[in-house]
């Protein structure tokens, strides 16, 4: 029981970790691309190269090095705890209860850490990262300069069906 208590305890501090990080990434991700697009700052188009290289380096050491990272340590400890669990009878019908048929546990419990377990935690935070990397990314490939350093802003014209530049008034 102390054994299966520690991996819960472990599985409450990973999910904790990654729930924080999406949180703040993809607060921090809004906030750049919304400051982005309400500030003055103009980029050129080497600064642009320059922040979207960093910021795919970023991304990809969070996304693919990080919470990969945790998300194999997660698995590992739900496959430890599903072990100790069924070495405790949590799976098996009338183990503790005699008059029940269902175990403890549901069946499908026992699949977790494995692919064919059913949760999407770790894809749903992905997910959040997706969408505030894209959302940053967008907004600083759409903000336009012109040839003399000063901001433009893209426009889409319904009655020529084409993007039209203008610059700030």
């Amino acid at each position: 029981m102390s054994a299966l208590d520690e991996r819960y305890a472990s599985l409450r501090v990973i999910r904790e970790r990654v729930q924080s990080i999406g949180i703040w990434s993809l607060g921090l991700l809004i906030t750049a691309s919304g400051w982005v697009i309400q500030s003055d700052v103009s980029f050129s188009f080497t600064q642009k190269v320059m922040l979207l290289t960093g910021l795919f380096i970023a991304f990809y050491a969070l996304r693919f090095r990080y919470l990969e990272d945790l998300e194999r340590g997660f698995k590992k400890q739900q496959q430890v705890a599903v072990r100790l669990e069924k070495a405790l009878g949590m799976y098996e019908p009338n183990f503790f209860d005699k008059n029940e048929e269902d175990p403890i546990y549901p069946r499908a419990w026992q699949d977790a850490g494995n692919k064919d377990g059913n949760g999407k935690f770790f894809q749903s935070t992905h997910l959040l990262l997706y969408v505030g990397f894209l959302a940053l990314v967008t907004s600083i490939v759409l903000t336009c300069t012109d040839h003399n350093g000063s901001r433009q802003y893209q426009h889409f014209d319904n009655t020529h069906y084409f993007y039209q530049s203008y610059e700030q008034t």
